[in-house]
């Protein structure tokens, strides 16, 4: 796959001094559902949520596109990368980082390093780690591309559309919050990713027009963390599945949320009991968990 040059960007990072990533289509004001229709016909998408304890990694494969939204921790580097070299994926089209937290970004530099990313997307705020300073390293010794979202962002891929929700604030109290939200329609299928976001982001993400659209699955925010705005969120959206990525501290898990989401008959998955595996072909989904 040849690297993208970079076509539309926000003017807000071309600003900045950014540079952006091939065949995007900045689209502020269109609703989640205006997508829908855009999706390709006899096509497949395959939503894999790994194991990987108390941290994200999302693995959406396309066929034709790979996009991964956010690499787990350090030590997931191989869980992930076997995932990867089992399917022989060798190349990602985008790399969406919905936050500078370790069980986000740790194996981040690894894959920039050992797979072809075309595109980093990320928020714009500075993190004081080691792992943030890996990533960026890794980002400027191969060239790869990436925008640090200063607004949202939405891009095509193999049929699917994705929207992220970039946060509206320039600081929060919590780095939970800059937390970019992925919104992904495939035909009539809906996903929501709400990485990390706490009370405020997920309070903001509901003013917009795709925070009042409805999803069949939604990625619970922080690992099953209960908010009242969570469970406003759940109450518009209407889920079918949640999935939480909370791993073997169960007890992180809060009661109040797993009752909110049975009381909304959500049915849910937690990646402690294994990967979770979503397939869906623009009109019918299932979801499947087991081990690889």
């Amino acid at each position: 796959m040849k690297r993208k040059i970079c076509m539309g960007i926000w003017a807000a990072a071309m600003l900045a001094g950014l540079t952006g990533c091939g065949d995007t289509t900045p689209q502020p004001e269109e609703s989640v559902s205006s997508l829908a229709s855009q999706s390709r016909e006899g096509g497949h998408l395959q939503m894999t949520f790994l194991n990987t304890g108390k941290s994200d990694c999302i693995i959406i494969d396309l066929g034709e596109s790979v996009i991964i939204n956010d690499t787990a921790d350090a030590d997931d580097y191989g869980a992930i990368s076997s995932f990867l070299d089992e399917r022989q994926i060798t190349d990602i089209d985008y790399l969406i980082l919905s936050h500078f937290d370790k069980d986000h970004i740790g194996s981040a530099a690894e894959l920039i390093t050992h797979y072809e990313v075309d595109c980093v997307l990320m928020p714009d705020y500075e993190e004081n780690s080691v792992y943030y300073a890996a990533l960026m390293e890794a980002l400027e010794e191969s060239g790869t591309e990436s925008v640090k979202l200063q607004e949202d962002y939405s891009f095509t891929a193999a049929g699917a559309e994705f929207y992220i929700s970039a946060p509206e604030q320039e600081e929060y109290g919590n780095d939970n919050n800059y937390s970019l939200i992925t919104a992904a329609v495939y035909g009539e299928n809906r996903f929501l990713l709400m990485g990390d976001a706490m009370k405020k982001r997920t309070e903001e993400f509901l003013e917009t027009a795709q925070g009042a659209e409805q999803y069949d699955l939604i990625k619970i925010p922080h690992h099953g963390d209960y908010n009242k705005k969570l469970e406003e969120l759940i109450e518009s959206a209407e889920p079918v599945w949640a999935v939480l990525t909370a791993g073997q501290e169960r007890a992180r898990l809060e009661e109040e949320t797993l009752q909110m989401l049975e009381e909304y008959g959500c049915k849910v998955y937690d990646t402690a009991d294994g990967d979770i595996l979503v397939e869906a072909d623009g009109i019918n989904m299932t979801v499947t968990q087991g081990g690889r």
